[in-house]
């Protein structure tokens, strides 16, 4: 869940100025596509410093 919220503030500022330039259409689907991959960059750098603490 906290690497949804992160995701999501992350893109609202890249969205609000995408919103300016571009078609709506075209903002949400990057924005949905930026929070995916916000998400999942946080979750793997999350778990790289985990497993790293392990060692």
């Amino acid at each position: 869940m906290n690497y949804f919220i992160i995701g999501m503030f992350s893109t609202l500022s890249f969205n609000s100025v995408l919103s300016q330039m571009a078609d709506h259409l075209f903002a949400g689907v990057i924005s949905i596509v930026g929070g995916i991959v916000s998400s999942v960059a946080v979750a793997w750098v999350k778990r790289r410093w985990e497993e790293q603490r392990r060692e």
